[in-house]
C-alpha cells in the first residue's frame, strides 16, 4: 500500500504524537531519506516559531538517518540541524561517514550551520502587551514570484521580529513544500507579522443553554397568551422585544405564524360545516305541504246521491289522505335516499273535514 507524503498543513498543524508516528511511518514504507529529512528540519523549524514543545523530533529516525541512510546532498545540506541528536563523538562519525573530511564539511554547511545557529540564539523579546495566543503571519514569493500569506497559529511572542524574520528564511533552503502546479511556495521571503488576541472570558456555552430556555419560556408564554385572549394589544404584554436576541424573535415570530396557520385552518373548516349544516336544515324546513283545496271535494253535488252507497260513497279522511297525492314532483336532495316520514292532518284540516262531512249528511 502507497504511504502519502507529509502535507504543509500535517507539518505545522498536528499535534507532535500523531506527527511523529506519521513520519515514523513514512520512513520505515519508503525509506526515502531526502523527504524524511526535510520533515524533520520543518518540524525544528516550528519548535523555534511556536509556544508548543516540538524539541527533538523522531529521535529514532534521525539516528537511523545518520547512521544508517545513504548518503545524499540533502543529507548533507541538512545535517547541522541533526547535530544536537548526537554525542560530540557520534558527530565525529557522522562527518566522516557523510563528508570526505572536516574541511569539506564545513565548506559545505557554512549556510545552514548559519541558520542552526539562529535556532539557539532567540528567546530575547520583551513584550509589553501579553496576549492570550498570537498568530504568526508571514508573506512569501513562490517560484514564480506570486505573493501569498502564510498563517502559524501559536507564535512564540518571546522571539524578536529579525529573529523571526531569520527563522523563516530558512522556509527558502527546503524544496518540499509546493502548491498544485509544483512551484516551491517559498522561494523568497518577504514579510512577517505577528498579531495576539485575548479572550477576556467566554460565555458561549452559557448563552446557548439560556437563549434555548429563553426561547422555551417565550413558547409557553405566547401559548398562553393566545388561549387567555385574542387581544392583539396584549399580546406581547410584559415583553420587551427589545431585549430579545435574534434566535428568539425567530422563535417567537415562528410561534405567532403556526398558531395563525392552525386558527385559519380551524375557521374554514367551521364554516365549511355550518355550510353544510344550513344546508341540510333549510331542506328539512321545507318538506312538502299537503294541498287543501285538492282534499275539499265541491259542493254542487246532486242532491239524490247524498246517501252512502257503492258507487258514490262518502269520502273518509283516511281515503282523503290516501287520494291527496301531490301532482308536483318534490325537489331531490341528498336526504331523498332515505323515506321522509308522513306528516301528520292538523287539527285544522281534520275540522275542516269533520264540518264538511256534516253537512253532507245533513243534506
Amino acid at each position: 500500500m502507497e504511504v502519502k507524503q507529509l502535507t504543509q498543513r500535517q507539518l505545522f498543524t498536528m499535534k507532535r504524537k500523531g506527527l511523529e508516528t506519521k513520519v515514523k511511518k513514512f520512513w520505515d514504507a519508503t525509506r526515502n531519506a531526502d523527504l524524511v529529512v526535510e520533515y524533520i528540519v520543518a518540524i525544528i523549524l516550528r519548535n523555534a516559531l511556536v509556544v508548543s514543545d516540538f524539541s527533538l523530533p523522531c529521535q529514532e529516525v534521525v539516528r537511523e538517518l545518520l547512521f544508517q541512510a545513504k548518503p545524499s546532498d540533502t543529507l548533507r545540506k541538512f545535517c547541522p540541524f541533526l547535530k544536537d541528536y548526537v554525542e560530540d563523538h557520534e558527530w565525529h562519525s557522522v562527518i566522516k561517514r557523510l563528508f570526505k573530511n572536516e574541511t569539506a564539511y564545513f565548506k559545505a554547511t557554512k549556510t545552514m550551520r548559519l541558520y542552526e545557529g539562529y535556532l539557539k540564539n532567540k528567546g530575547k523579546a520583551t513584550n509589553a502587551k501579553k496576549y492570550d495566543t498570537y498568530t504568526l503571519i508571514s508573506i512569501f514569493e513562490d517560484a514564480n514570484g506570486k505573493k501569498h500569506t502564510w498563517r502559524l497559529r501559536d507564535g512564540d511572542s518571546s522571539n524578536t521580529p529579525e529573529e523571526t524574520k531569520r527563522i523563516l528564511r530558512i522556509l527558502t533552503t527546503m524544496t518540499i513544500f509546493r502548491n498544485t502546479a509544483d512551484v516551491r511556495r517559498f522561494a523568497k521571503f518577504i514579510d512577517c507579522d505577528l498579531k495576539g488576541t485575548t479572550t477576556i472570558f467566554s460565555t458561549r456555552t452559557e448563552k446557548k443553554q439560556e437563549q434555548e430556555k429563553s426561547a422555551q419560556n417565550l413558547t409557553v408564554e405566547t401559548e398562553k397568551t393566545s388561549t387567555d385572549s385574542n387581544d392583539p394589544i396584549h399580546l406581547f404584554e410584559g415583553f420587551d422585544l427589545y431585549s430579545l436576541t435574534k434566535g428568539e424573535l425567530v422563535v417567537l415570530i415562528e410561534g405567532i405564524l403556526n398558531e395563525a396557520k392552525a386558527a385559519i385552518g380551524m375557521e374554514d373548516v367551521m364554516d365549511e360545516r355550518t355550510e353544510n349544516s344550513e344546508e341540510l336544515s333549510s331542506e328539512k324546513r321545507t318538506p312538502h305541504k299537503p294541498n287543501i283545496d285538492a282534499r275539499i271535494v265541491p259542493e254542487s253535488i246532486p242532491k239524490k246521491d247524498t246517501a252512502p252507497s257503492e258507487e258514490n260513497p262518502i269520502l273518509m279522511p283516511a281515503a282523503v289522505g290516501v287520494l291527496d297525492a301531490p301532482t308536483e314532483n318534490p325537489v331531490k336532495t341528498k336526504l331523498s335516499a332515505t323515506k321522509p316520514p308522513t306528516k301528520k292532518i292538523s287539527k285544522k284540516d281534520r275540522n275542516i273535514l269533520k264540518n264538511y262531512n256534516s253537512s253532507k249528511k245533513r243534506h
